[in-house]
């Protein structure tokens, strides 16, 4: 008979707790030194995946795209952000990095539109940080001669050192290269063409690149047959003029490049416009008294005799029968302080104004409905207005260069009518598209178009 059983019930029933408690306890040093060892292990994987993600994330494939947005100008805004709104649709894990000539500014104006969003300037500075350029955008000499200095930079780094660690992203981490959409390369501003030496290089190290929206006008003979060598390389290429096309295909590029809607439909242009303000193709805003029925978009920059523009102006809205006492005149800015003359001069004139900046139409959306008249002298104004069933006028300010972006508008869908500084006949109101819903087949277009190196 062992000890335990001479005791009372209640003490047998003590000790018999007792042990129990013992055995649980020697369970949860146990359970608790296997927990802290489990624990040890996860710690130090925690820190060996800390050591190498750093490397993995900035040595991840890039969408790299070459572009034009941080002036600003509303237009080139307009593409970089349709462009980034897309990819972070179909591909939100991939980096895309953005090269442009200002990337502090662009850098804020598109922020939060791509998870994984990188802004530099590698190839917009080699473009301008060269013996031939010397600084100058427009300077003249022949393209092919920048873009060699732009080559030669990227297989070189310690020919553009200071750029250093932008050119090994380039030669270490690029999966597709895109030259996005706008009329920021011509023969004028050489350096800009220029740009067309990052695809140049890109396809020669296996890299698959395209463009899209080209507007490629004024293109010079000497110029000609490089932009023809390097397209004719690439897997697609988009221009959206004629005479853009028409000046590659010269050069024999016929069934490379095609003829192509304006990039900035490659969402349809859904979010483009102000809805807070009845914007849009089913905005109310001009009959809730939200928007001015009257806008103009109107520039000075490629005008020498300011106060003729004015004056020309001015005819237009008379001929509009614009009341001066009951309604305001909404004046779009696509570039910031370029309507601070035209505004003084209107309101001099007994208008009453309101002034749409460049960074509120590009923060709150384009302030165009159905049922506004537009006069504009700028290219997307023309098409945004046109395409949501304003009506209007185009004025075409520099011959060769914005006459062929507004014949480019009407190809697209635009009826407006065209007013001439030097014509005194006021022509009334043009039609906008007479079929809104083709934004949808244009935006199909410029997918089909980019599957190519983004997939569907």
């Amino acid at each position: 008979m062992s000890w335990k059983s001479m005791l009372p019930v209640s003490s047998r029933s003590f000790h018999s707790n007792a042990d129990q408690v013992k055995q649980q306890l020697e369970g949860l040093r146990d359970n608790q030194q296997r927990t802290e060892e489990i624990l040890d292990q996860m710690q130090r994987e925690l820190v060996r995946l800390g050591d190498t993600m750093p490397d993995e994330q900035r040595h991840c494939k890039v969408h790299y795209l070459i572009a034009e947005p941080g002036f600003p100008n509303y237009g080139d805004e307009l593409i970089a952000a349709e462009w980034l709104k897309y990819l972070a649709q179909i591909d939100p894990q991939t980096p895309v990095v953005v090269d442009c000539m200002r990337p502090g500014p662009s850098a804020a104006i598109l922020r939060g539109l791509h998870p994984h969003l990188t802004v530099t300037d590698t190839i917009a500075r080699l473009t301008i940080e060269n013996p031939i350029a010397n600084g100058r955008v427009d300077v003249d000499a022949p393209v092919a001669d920048i873009a060699a200095t732009i080559v030669a930079a990227l297989e070189d780094e310690g020919r553009a050192a200071r750029l250093a660690s932008g050119i090994r992203l380039l030669n270490r981490d690029v999966k597709t290269m895109h030259i996005l959409g706008g009329g920021y390369m011509n023969s004028p501003w050489a350096a800009n063409l220029a740009r067309l030496a990052a695809p140049q290089w890109a396809v020669a190290h296996g890299i698959p690149s395209i463009a899209t929206g080209a507007g490629l006008v004024p293109l010079s003979d000497r110029d000609r047959q490089y932009v023809a060598d390097v397209a004719a390389t690439m897997i697609a290429f988009g221009c959206r003029d004629e005479r853009s096309l028409q000046s590659i295909d010269q050069a024999g590029l016929t069934g490379i490049a095609k003829l192509m809607p304006d990039d900035c439909f490659v969402n349809a242009l859904d979010g483009v416009y102000d809805e807070r303000r009845g914007a849009g193709f089913d905005g109310a805003g001009v009959v809730e008294g939200k928007l001015p029925r009257t806008m103009l978009c109107v520039q000075q920059d490629f005008v020498e005799d300011h106060q003729a523009l004015f004056q020309h102006v001015l005819a237009v809205l008379e001929a509009w029968q614009v009341d001066r006492e009951h309604e305001t005149l909404g004046v779009v800015e696509c570039i910031p302080y370029e309507c601070i003359e035209l505004i003084k001069f209107l309101e001099g004139n007994g208008y009453r104004t309101e002034l749409f900046p460049t960074q509120i139409i590009v923060e709150d959306g384009f302030p165009a409905a159905p049922g506004q008249r537009w006069l504009s002298t700028r290219y997307h104004p023309h098409l945004l207005a046109s395409a949501v069933g304003a009506e209007g006028c185009y004025l075409s300010v520099k011959p060769g260069y914005y006459d062929v972006k507004h014949v480019a508008v009407l190809r697209m869908g635009s009826r407006w009518a065209e007013t001439m500084i030097d014509v005194p006949s006021i022509p009334q109101p043009g039609s906008g598209f007479e079929n809104p819903g083709i934004r949808f087949d244009y935006r199909d277009q410029i997918r089909k178009m980019a599957a190519v190196v983004y997939g569907w």
